[in-house]
């Protein structure tokens, strides 16, 4: 746009085109000239006409509007232009969530062009390589779910000196299966199954369904199982954890209310590999509507040949200074 044309455009909309940082509607205050220099506009942004466009660095980030209501700034001349339209009414609130909408409709048609272009190449896929089509799709679809998956790790089965070990996709850390204790979920035809490993390359079901295991297939691990608070939990022997929930349904607390979990016992376990004997306290904090409690977990782990040695204390203090005690073992007596 010439200057003159910008001059008959004082007081009027105008919008202003910031290229992959947006589009911005906007009241022409003053066209500001000077010798031998293009001109430059000073506009009071009004509204938004299109959302910045989005990065994909970290994961999907949206960009946010480069100027608020009624800020008054001054551009080249280059990036403004005239402006008509039925929006011109529009508040600017009410312009950033048409901004949002129409960015919402062109990727849903978007979306649903890839769709019609992926159903065609599968199509043809399966006429180039029939034998290998569906396991082809099948891993490209498994790649794209861990890729894009932020509640779970998954982990592709090997062979060692035919010990089960599982591989982490991504960072390739590995892990023996045997003696694994979490649960985790197998990748069936059927969808994702429940369960843990059970022994000799056997992974059984919540249902009791076994599942014989080969090198390759898939598993994953809700990440949640690797929080220190579920770490904690799932270390106790199963009658100690029974008593360790009634201890807290008796002191109305559940295990959705715990803020901080500080486990120094799993950290022993771990990187304590010819350790026997493990004595330490954990701290938990938890909070409900009226008051703040931590609970004090004492413990003792002697590691024998067949049945170990265990030993849970639990001691509560509230803030309101209410105290309780629970304790557990499997061998301790006396002392105890």
């Amino acid at each position: 746009m010439d200057r003159k044309k910008a001059e008959s455009l004082v007081g009027k909309l105008v919008i202003i085109n910031e290229n992959e940082q947006g589009q911005y509607i906007g009241t022409l205050e003053e066209v500001i000239t000077a010798p031998r220099k293009p001109w430059r506009g000073l506009v009071k942004i009004v509204s938004v006409a299109a959302l910045p466009k989005p990065t994909f660095e970290n994961g999907v980030e949206l960009g946010l509007p480069l100027y608020s209501a009624e800020e008054i700034i001054e551009v080249t001349g280059t990036k403004i232009a005239s402006y008509e339209s039925d929006a011109a009414g529009l508040t600017y609130n009410e312009g950033l969530e048409l901004a949002i909408i129409n960015e919402l409709n062109y990727h849903s048609k978007q979306q649903k062009e890839h769709s019609k272009i992926y159903d065609a190449l599968s199509d043809y896929l399966h006429d180039v390589a029939p034998s290998r089509a569906a396991t082809i799709l099948k891993d490209l679809t498994v790649i794209d779910t861990i890729e894009n998956d932020k509640e779970y790790l998954y982990y592709t089965l090997e062979n060692r000196n035919n010990n089960p070990v599982l591989v982490e996709e991504i960072h390739k850390k590995e892990v023996p299966l045997d003696g694994c204790p979490f649960e985790f979920e197998l990748r069936t035809s059927r969808g994702w199954v429940k369960g843990s490993y059970y022994s000799n390359w056997v992974f059984q079901a919540i249902s009791g369904k076994k599942y014989k295991l080969k090198a390759d297939k898939v598993l994953r691990l809700n990440k949640k199982h690797l929080e220190p608070y579920e770490l904690l939990l799932n270390e106790l022997d199963k009658p100690a954890l029974q008593s360790f929930e009634h201890f807290l349904k008796t002191n109305n607390l559940s295990h959705k209310q715990v803020i901080n979990c500080h486990n120094s016992l799993v950290g022993q376990l771990l990187f304590s590999s010819e350790q026997k004997e493990f004595i330490g306290t954990n701290f938990i904090t938890y909070k409900n509507d009226n008051e703040m409690i931590i609970i004090q977990h004492h413990y003792e782990r002697v590691l024998n040949v067949g049945l170990d040695t265990v030993y849970d204390r639990f001691e509560l203090t509230s803030s309101t200074g209410l105290r309780s005690i629970v304790t557990y073992t499997n061998s301790f007596t006396s002392g105890k």
